[in-house]
């Protein structure tokens, strides 16, 4: 005689495990990617950042200590100092790949936060990149060569009675491209 409730325990625990063994293998599997995609190194290699404009503070009166800041929209803002004119500009670059097929790869952005220090006729002034526009990782075009602008804001902090004149760096922010996996 057969022991039905035994064989329903025995068959929901077998089902049970077959269950979790599609949804793991399933979790586990990576996108399949379309036919010709050339591999990520190849893609590493074909990708390029390329300067466009330079992160530019504007013109303030540095009678007072503070900060100021420049978004990623090239909008500025203070914390202490007057602002009065000149260029502003949130940092641009255009990144892309030649190599077609590579918008399968997104694109990842890493920025050194490492305050450096800007110097010039006063006082060096601390400044940090803080945030990019996009930001963590970004899909390129389909089309090889279209760039994706990538926008860098920074906050600039002054010293009371911060002497006029160009401030500039000598060791510029370090950012990496990097293609990752999907």
């Amino acid at each position: 005689m057969i022991n039905h409730t035994r064989l329903n325990k025995i068959l929901q625990f077998t089902l049970i495990l077959i269950s979790m063994s599609i949804c793991f293998d399933s979790l586990a599997k990576k996108p399949n990617k379309p036919p010709g995609t050339p591999l990520k190194k190849d893609c590493a290699k074909n990708l390029i950042a390329a300067k466009v404009v330079d992160l530019e503070f504007g013109t303030f009166d540095g009678t007072t200590a503070g900060t100021v800041t420049v978004t990623t929209s090239s909008s500025r803002s203070s914390t202490g100092p007057t602002l009065v004119g000149g260029t502003v500009n949130a940092a641009a670059f255009d990144v892309s790949n030649s190599l077609s097929g590579c918008d399968y790869y997104p694109v990842r952005v890493q920025i050194q936060r490492v305050p450096t220090d800007l110097t010039g006729p006063g006082a060096a002034m601390p400044s940090d990149i803080y945030v990019s526009s996009p930001t963590g990782t970004f899909i390129l075009g389909a089309t090889p060569g279209t760039p994706t602008r990538v926008y860098v804001g920074a906050t600039l902090t002054t010293g009371a009675i911060q002497t006029s004149g160009s401030y500039t760096t000598a060791a510029p922010y370090k950012m990496r491209f990097s293609h990752r996996n999907p």
